[in-house]
């Protein structure tokens, strides 16, 4: 399987962390505690993350839109048109379905009417996960094309974050509520083919036994789940992710994820890695002689979830830091929780 074309299309409001301490003031007026202190902590926490602004939505821009822009511009030279790409899948935690899968709603509102359709639903994963399935298809089937894309709007009034996340009532939130304010919003579109049925190598990892660490729980959840004081703390509905406890997991099992990849030292011209922290990423990857060739979108995305690996990738591009022939590495740890290693030639 190889990689024809892949395409980011970020919204056009840019907030920066002092943007977003300024929301978090106007929207806890039932703190308990020197508010100003918390508001300090939040500014110097995203700043030691890494994270300089990310991109939101302005008034009248819409998900589809950009999903629209990804997706062709990711056709763009193919020689391929919406109703040529034989299978289309919608992956991530954004989207506006339950039912049918969001792939069926946006296959029908961009042209993509002969693709077979699904989603792929894993947390930050979802991409990576759709990818190894698609290579897999590809040596099962005779698919000549397929398109996986996300659209990771997820700072929508009354959703899973906002305002609600940013209504701090003490500081002791903090420890599960700051992620809410590193997230950014992007669509990708990611073009494939059957060309190269080797050169995509995944390894995956699971640990459920960390699930309680990153949720957004559901109505009902409780008859699902073994209750957990960590799972739903924030209540249905809201995005609730221990942070620190989210890295320190991640650095206990990059080591174990690095030896089963086989990757120890891998001379990969470029590095990319889930869009969390990028100073814990780099922290990480620096133990294992990985750190060389990093490419780090955080600064200026946030944490883009499931879009984080495809939108570098369209970055990289875009800035001459990827060019075909590279030997390419990526590394993603996700709610559940689960970690991945890949490796390919672009």
């Amino acid at each position: 399987m190889k990689i024809h074309n892949v395409a980011a299309s970020f919204p056009s409001r840019t907030v920066s962390n002092a943007e977003v301490v300024e929301l978090v003031r106007l929207h806890s007026k039932n703190h308990q505690g020197d508010l100003d202190r918390s508001l300090r902590v939040v500014k110097t926490l995203l700043d030691r993350s890494g994270l300089v602004s990310r991109r939101w939505c302005a008034p009248g821009e819409h998900a589809i839109d950009h999903l629209r822009k990804a997706a062709t511009e990711a056709l763009g030279h193919s020689g391929l048109a919406a109703r040529d790409v034989e299978l289309f899948i919608y992956v991530g935690i954004g989207g506006g379905f339950r039912e049918p899968a969001n792939s069926y709603m946006v296959a029908r509102s961009l042209g993509f009417t002969r693709a077979e359709c699904f989603d792929v639903t894993d947390a930050c994963m979802s991409w990576t996960r759709a990818m190894s399935l698609v290579d897999s298809l590809f040596k099962t089937r005779h698919l000549r094309s397929a398109m996986i894309v996300n659209a990771e709007f997820n700072m929508t009034a009354g959703g899973p974050l906002f305002p609600a996340n940013f209504s701090l009532e003490n500081a002791q939130q903090l420890e599960y509520m700051l992620p809410s304010y590193t997230i950014g919003e992007v669509a990708t579109a990611t073009l494939l083919v059957p060309d190269a049925p080797d050169n995509f190598r995944f390894t995956f990892h699971s640990r459920p036994e960390w699930a309680e660490l990153c949720t957004i729980p559901g109505a009902g959840y409780d008859g699902f789940s073994t209750p957990d004081l960590k799972i739903g703390a924030l209540g249905v509905g809201r995005f609730t992710a221990w942070g620190a406890e989210l890295h320190a997991r991640l650095e206990e099992e990059l080591p174990l994820l690095i030896e089963k990849a086989g990757i120890e030292g891998y001379g990969a011209d470029i590095v990319f890695t889930h869009s969390s922290s990028s100073t814990e990423w780099q922290k990480a990857v620096e133990k294992h002689g990985l750190a060389r060739n990093v490419f780090h979108v955080y600064p200026h995305t946030g944490n883009i979830v499931s879009a984080s690996i495809p939108a570098a990738i369209a970055c990289a591009e875009k800035q001459g830091r990827i060019k075909r022939g590279d030997d390419v590495l990526f590394l993603m740890g996700s709610a559940g929780m689960s970690f991945a290693a890949t490796t390919f030639t672009y």
